[in-house]
C-alpha cells in the first residue's frame, strides 16, 4: 500500500494497495482506507529518488521491482 495524497489533504486516508501473483504475472490495484496516523512502510526508501520517481511512474516496473524484493527482510 502506498498513499498518493500529501499529509495535508483531505484525502489522505485514501491509499493505493497493489496485489500480484508472481506465477501468473496478474496484478490488481484498488484504493484502501488506511487511518491517517498509520505509518505505512516506504519500501522505496533506500532507491535514490530519480529511481523512486521511475517506478512510481509504473505499475509494472513498481511491481516487478516489489516481486523481486520478496523474501527480503526489510520492506
Amino acid at each position: 500500500m502506498y498513499r498518493c495524497h500529501p499529509p495535508e489533504s483531505t484525502s489522505r486516508e485514501r491509499c493505493i494497495s497493489l496485489s500480484w501473483c508472481s506465477g501468473c504475472r496478474i496484478y490488481t490495484g484498488t484504493m484502501v482506507h488506511v487511518p491517517r496516523k498509520e505509518a505505512l512502510p516506504d519500501a522505496l526508501a533506500a532507491l535514490p529518488l530519480d529511481e523512486q520517481d521511475r517506478l512510481r511512474r509504473s505499475e509494472v516496473r513498481l511491481i516487478s521491482y516489489l516481486d523481486r524484493r520478496t523474501g527480503d527482510e526489510t520492506p
